[in-house]
């Protein structure tokens, strides 16, 4: 599976890892699952704007 790299800002950080702790629990701490779904979920939203700006 391809990977990116990425970096967050300290108060994107702290606010993507306060909704891990609140959305998966303490045990369940698992950053890329919830960037791989809000990636996936604003694709979503988004692509087909894309493509009609671009006229496709």
């Amino acid at each position: 599976m391809p990977k990116i790299e990425v970096e967050l800002s300290p108060d994107l950080n702290d606010r993507l890892m306060n909704f891990v702790l609140k959305s998966r629990g303490t045990l369940y701490i698992q950053r890329s699952d919830v960037v791989v779904e809000a990636i996936k979920e604003y694709l979503d939203r988004n692509e087909r704007k894309a493509r009609r700006a671009h006229g496709q």
